[in-house]
């Protein structure tokens, strides 16, 4: 049974800015932790197999907590919820009134409403180079796929207006509930779900409480989750609104924030 759990989110938290490396200080003190009783989860919006390759860059003790809570690594193996066809036939079809670029996902799959710039994926976090991903062609392609879907985000071509009105329609709707990594994107999760869900149901399971919890993220896809920690903490990277929902700040994720607190916290002296 583990004395503590720690859940950290990956871009903007412990990955650099590259959206893909982990400092060697980082890794070295989730390693020394692992071995005394603390349990670690990576908890973000991608999708499970993407995820799986920042975990290969730690190791296979590190659980997860992927697609912003619909997917993750429960006591009995890995537990899923589902978006809903109409909840994506609805995100899809406000999507296009702008033209904006929309993905969804399955834990093993990504699809595209279009071709999308590398680098914009990438930030999204959703997007790899070792991972491919299928275009969707129109509603009807989509409906073959749609019951397969655990989440989705929307992504800003450069207008947050744009964004703003699709976002507002879709917290209308009442068919999902919509949260964002950044403020150039909608993600877009099941109803009643999202990381802090999961956080919830991983505590009960692993008989671990609030007092013994930590958490660490950057963006408001991050706050549902630092409710059910009393260790809540934002990277000193974070959006301002996430500081203050946070019971503490530290250091960014370039200057090894995660490592810089859990030293502290658990007096982990350094040569």
């Amino acid at each position: 049974m583990p004395k503590y759990l720690v859940f950290m989110d990956l871009d903007g938290t412990l990955l650099e800015s590259d959206h893909k490396h982990i400092s060697e200080r980082n890794k070295l003190t989730i390693e020394f932790l692992q071995q005394r009783d603390v349990m670690f989860y990576i908890a973000t919006g991608r999708m499970y197999e993407l995820a799986k390759i920042t975990r290969a860059r730690l190791n296979s003790q590190v659980r997860m907590i992927t697609s912003n809570g619909a997917v993750f690594d429960g006591k009995d193996g890995r537990e899923i919820t589902k978006l809903g066809g109409t909840a994506v036939e609805l995100a899809y079809q406000i999507s296009q009134i702008n033209k904006l670029p929309i993905m969804f996902f399955t834990p093993e799959k990504a699809y595209f409403s279009e071709k999308i710039p590398h680098f914009i994926a990438q930030n999204a976090g959703n997007f790899d180079d070792a991972f491919g991903y299928r275009e969707i062609k129109g509603l009807s392609d989509l409906k073959k796929v749609e019951n397969e879907i655990t989440n989705g985000v929307i992504l800003s071509r450069g207008s947050m207006d744009e964004l703003d009105r699709a976002r507002v329609k879709l917290n209308a709707s009442g068919l999902l509930r919509v949260s964002s990594s950044g403020p150039d994107n909608i993600e877009m999760i099941p109803l009643n779900t999202d990381k802090g869900t999961a956080v919830k149901q991983i505590q009960q399971e692993q008989g671990v409480d609030y007092d013994h919890t930590f958490v660490f993220g950057d963006g408001m896809n991050d706050v549902g989750m630092m409710k059910e920690a009393k260790m809540s903490v934002a990277m000193g990277n974070g959006l301002e609104e996430v500081k203050k929902q946070a019971n503490y700040v530290t250091s960014t994720n370039l200057e090894d924030g995660l490592a810089v607190f859990l030293e502290k916290y658990f007096k982990i002296m350094k040569k």
